[in-house]
């Protein structure tokens, strides 16, 4: 059964009541009619745009990278920019291997081309006689002379007879030379003992005899190859000077001295440093450390006929050195094997390299030491001696040794002799 809902009337227009709709605009019994507001006109709504949708041929991997996405490579083809940053990122590569790596190939090929190609000057190989040898304890100047002998156009290398990498073309000043000097014979227990590590500290390597001729690798400081190499060199230099037979002849050699109380002053401040304690037998401005056990393992190898040496105090095992050394040196001249000996603190340069030889061999270093001793004979003077300048280690005179620090009295007795063949007074 259908219900009737009841109507409004229009002149129920004003009145409240269940039936009165709210939204009905009413007119207010003001006496007037208010006149209706003109509409406004409608905005039209914006249209929005639609967002694109990925196509299948959108792919990540054709996105431009990172780099691309900067406004310098904005207006480029995606495949073009991405070749273009690969470009740059190998520029940077390569600059940074140019910069690292191009000034060793330069010096490399500096030396390939001077001393060895033969576009310049003739070759100088192992076997090629050289016009020198010097040789003398460590801290004896050696460094300085070989300095020194450059100045005046000398090419006497210091530590190492390799003319093919070095410039030893007319010689070599070193310690360790000294072995094709030494006497008797290279035992096994040397050659192990000698070769059994590399030590940086004493200016040893295989390779400043020579290329290695088991193919050793310079890249490498020390391997398996490089030790036997070591004993190779060590067994072939040992004397070989009294009986001919070293691989690199030398038309002379010399014997360079400095006094044994100063050379064994360096060697200290070298070789044991400074300690906190008091060292036993040393002045008291010396407190001395214990001697480098790189030092102590050389000098016990070239030398076993000392069984003491790692019990030394810094003074005995610096004098058993410089005094060992030098009475089988100063033994080789006696023998005529070296040639001359001289004094560095009163022999210059040029007295060297006449001794050598070398003067009539360059022009160049001939007239310079023909304006040297002309300035000599000019102001008077015997002539500049040739002092410690170079690898200087004790500066200002840190270390100070007498023959009272020394404890031994075998060893004071040996130093003692070994000055006065020498000709220095203690």
């Amino acid at each position: 059964m259908l219900r009737r809902t009841p109507t409004t009337s229009t002149s129920n227009v004003g009145q409240s009541g269940p039936g009165h709709n709210v939204s009905t605009r009413e007119a207010r019994p003001t006496g007037r009619m208010r006149p209706r507001r003109r509409a406004r006109a409608a905005r039209p709504t914006p249209t929005p745009t639609p967002t694109p949708t990925p196509t299948p041929s959108s792919r990540d991997d054709d996105r431009p990278p990172p780099a691309a996405s900067s406004s310098s490579f904005a207006s480029l083809p995606t495949s073009l920019a991405r070749r273009f940053v690969a470009l740059a990122a190998w520029k940077r590569f390569a600059l940074i291997t140019l910069v690292v790596a191009g000034p060793y190939a330069l010096y490399v090929s500096y030396l390939w081309i001077r001393l060895q190609s033969g576009l310049l000057r003739a070759p100088v190989r192992v076997a090629t006689p050289r016009a020198v040898l010097i040789v003398g304890t460590q801290s004896s100047g050696t460094t300085q002379m070989s300095a020194e002998l450059g100045k005046i156009g000398l090419e006497v290398a210091h530590e190492t007879s390799d003319a093919q990498w070095e410039f030893a073309r007319d010689g070599t000043i070193s310690w360790l030379h000294a072995l094709r000097f030494m006497p008797g014979r290279a035992d096994l227990a040397f050659t192990t003992a000698f070769c059994s590590r590399f030590r940086r500290s004493m200016g040893f390597h295989p390779a400043m005899f020579g290329p290695p001729e088991l193919g050793c690798s310079y890249r490498k400081t020390w391997d398996d190859c490089w030790r036997t190499q070591c004993g190779v060199i060590a067994r072939r230099e040992w004397g070989c000077a009294r009986s001919g037979s070293c691989e690199t002849p030398f038309e002379t050699s010399l014997l360079q001295l400095r006094h044994p109380l100063r050379t064994m002053e360096s060697l200290a401040a070298k070789f044991c440093g400074r300690a906190v304690m008091v060292g036993s037998g040393l002045s008291a401005p010396n407190h001395l450390a214990r001697p480098n056990p790189e030092f102590i393992e050389i000098v016990a190898a070239l030398w076993p006929e000392r069984d003491d040496w790692h019990s030394l105090a810094c003074a005995d095992a610096m004098g058993w050195y410089v005094a060992l050394y030098t009475r089988d040196m100063l033994n080789a001249r006696d023998e005529g094997v070296i040639a001359e000996a001289y004094r560095v603190e009163d022999t210059p340069p040029c007295a060297v390299a006449k001794m050598s030889g070398l003067l009539q061999r360059s022009e160049r270093a001939a007239a310079r030491c023909d304006a040297y001793w002309a300035s000599v004979a000019a102001s008077g003077e015997e002539g500049a001696p040739t002092r410690k300048g170079r690898n200087r280690r004790n500066r200002d005179g840190i270390v100070r040794l007498s023959m009272r620090d020394v404890e031994s009295e075998e060893l004071r007795a040996l130093v003692t002799d070994v000055a006065n063949r020498s000709g220095y007074a203690l």
